[in-house]
């Protein structure tokens, strides 16, 4: 059992995103907090080569927030998480994304989460869409709390731009695997691959939809979302590769199941003369999963 915090550090890596940025930056100055609570707002520009600095030293100037502004020159999201736990000062980190939106209540329900349950030591949150034009894709909607039990509820329930963590996670469990994330050719699931390792770890895990994010993602056509799809799968492909090479066996047999409902698929498809042009493209995605991480592993390098 910790002892429970009321100071947060809150954590919003960015990358040539300066005009999204601001939304963001000023819905955080814009959240209720309570006189009690002590927070820091922790800005990482992960080498951009937009006007991010001068927005953000604009939003220093004028907010009145303790905020910090810190350069990452290493590029990929997991190196400027790292970077981020490592300057946060307090005993809870939450993180959020250049392209979201706070609830008002966003930080208050956080801290009130782990206050709430000094054994919990992994939250994540809702996600809802910000402009209802975008494209319903990477959010989460469910409306009930929820222990997580099962990893498979981990890839329902849990979404990087809403996680927060205590801070013996990072010193017991280690960081964000910088093999993945924006920034890499493997372009996402650092976050799961970083709360997969934390609940095989036995860390107590929890999604409250009350802790609530708007994402202003601002995808609306079919290319957009196809784009999005094909990162998810690379980056599920090399987690599976990642944790099945391992010897993860709940994992191993994830990946084989996806395989076996998609040539199920595909069967069906071509019995009713239909198109497989999606399965075509998962199976692509599939194999640049499995390829890009195969080139990440040392015992592989030096053949490739």
């Amino acid at each position: 059992m910790r002892q429970a915090s009321k100071m947060i550090s809150v954590i919003v890596c960015t990358y040539n995103r300066s005009d999204s940025l601001k939304k963001t930056l000023w819905s955080l100055a814009n959240m209720s907090i309570p006189a009690d609570l002590i927070w820091e707002l922790v800005v990482v520009d992960n080498n951009s080569y937009d006007n991010t600095k001068e927005v953000i030293e604009c939003f220093i100037e004028t907010s009145g927030l303790p905020v910090r502004y810190v350069f990452e020159r290493k590029q990929g999201h997991s190196y400027a998480r790292n970077r981020g736990v490592r300057e946060a000062k307090s005993d809870i980190i939450a993180f959020t994304d250049d392209d979201c939106i706070a609830d008002k209540y966003w930080v208050s329900h956080i801290v009130d989460e782990f206050l709430s349950d000094p054994s919990l030591s992994v939250l994540g949150g809702r996600v809802e869409l910000y402009n209802q034009e975008d494209r319903p894709i990477t959010i989460i909607t469910h409306k009930e709390r929820m222990h997580i039990m099962f990893y498979q509820q981990i890839f329902s329930h849990m979404v990087g731009c809403n996680m927060a963590f205590v801070r013996r996670v990072f010193d017991e469990s280690g960081y964000f695997d910088t093999r993945f994330g924006a920034g890499t050719k493997i372009p996402c699931v650092e976050d799961w691959d970083f709360i997969y390792r934390s609940y095989k770890n036995g860390y107590k895990t929890v999604y409250s939809p009350n802790v609530l994010i708007y994402h202003n993602h601002g995808r609306r056509t079919d290319n957009q979302v196809n784009l999005l799809i094909k990162g998810y799968t690379i980056g599920r492909w090399a987690f599976y590769c990642k944790h099945a090479m391992r010897g993860d066996i709940d994992i191993a047999r994830t990946a084989y199941m996806e395989i076996y409902w998609l040539f199920v698929g595909i069967t069906k498809h071509l019995l009713m003369q239909k198109s497989i042009d999606r399965q075509k493209r998962a199976i692509r995605a599939i194999l640049l999963g499995v390829i890009y991480w195969i080139k990440t592993m040392r015992v592989f390098r030096k053949f490739l």
